[in-house]
């Protein structure tokens, strides 16, 4: 079980059409304690009676910042599902539960230059990454979108220069791993050491994760690919639901707390396709 904590929701914000930024004050601010990361996320209680393919009844979504008591997140909302629904209609004095805070994103010592890669679901973590960047830092940032309604300024200290894209997004085909090939003689090649992280839907951040891979060879220390959401999350969750004991205890077996995340991925993709998710 997650240790929770409970928070109020104190202001609500339209950043953009389709993002909502949502601060929270917590109950005992003093007892979450922040990764300091900048994609850093929590799990939050917004009254869903159906798990996501993860098996929460809770939804996960990006610190987008902190404050004295608490923190604020930025929430994509699309479709109808309990998040979005939740996000759409919050409003201060609205109470839920969060879990403490995980992160993903970890510079390697020695990396060059940051590829940021994301969809819209992204842009939190990356606006927050690019705020905190010291001023040697230097981010090559794609972002994929459904409208260019949807980019906004990314103040940062650090040199950046941002790529935006029309595409995934849950309306059209995603067009991040060709964006990413623009770059397989620069950033790609392995003597520019470039930290790559990645967020996007499920099965188009495992295509990216083979492409580094398989086709690049970058070592796995140099590169972060999380699958944010699922295009097709009934999908996702009836191949998990249909799986045998077995099944569910082998793919739970493969994931150990003693290796990277990356390297969990090495065994893991295999057998989610195996599994036919």
């Amino acid at each position: 079980m997650e240790t929770t904590h409970g928070a109020t929701v104190t202001a609500a914000e339209q950043v953009t059409p389709h993002m909502m930024r949502l601060r929270l004050r917590l109950d005992d601010p003093g007892s979450w304690v922040s990764t300091g990361r900048p994609d850093e996320f929590v799990h939050v209680e917004v009254g869903a009676e159906t798990q996501d393919a993860d098996g929460h009844s809770a939804r996960h979504y990006t610190v987008s910042a902190l404050t004295e008591d608490g923190f604020e997140m930025e929430i994509f909302v699309h479709g109808d599902g309990p998040g979005a629904t939740w996000a759409r209609h919050a409003r201060p004095g609205d109470r839920t539960d969060v879990s403490e805070p995980k992160a993903y994103y970890e510079v390697p010592e020695g990396a060059g230059v940051r590829l940021m890669v994301g969809d819209a679901t992204a842009l939190p973590a990356i606006a927050r990454a690019l705020a905190q960047a010291s001023p040697d830092e230097r981010f090559h940032v794609i972002i994929e979108l459904a409208d260019m309604a949807e980019a906004r300024e990314l103040p940062s200290a650090a040199t950046v220069t941002v790529d935006w894209r029309l595409g995934g997004n849950g309306t059209r085909r995603s067009v991040l791993k060709e964006a990413l090939v623009e770059f397989s003689e620069t950033l790609l090649e392995p003597a520019a050491r470039a930290y790559i992280w990645v967020a996007c839907e499920s099965k188009d951040s495992r295509a990216i994760r083979q492409l580094l891979r398989r086709e690049y060879g970058l070592p796995l220390t140099h590169f972060r690919i999380v699958g944010y959401w699922h295009r097709d999350l009934a999908h996702a969750v009836r191949v998990w639901e249909e799986a045998s004991e077995e099944t569910k205890a082998q793919y739970m077996a493969l994931w150990r707390e003693d290796r990277s995340d990356e390297e969990n991925w090495v065994e893991l993709e295999p057998f989610l396709q195996s599994m036919g998710a």
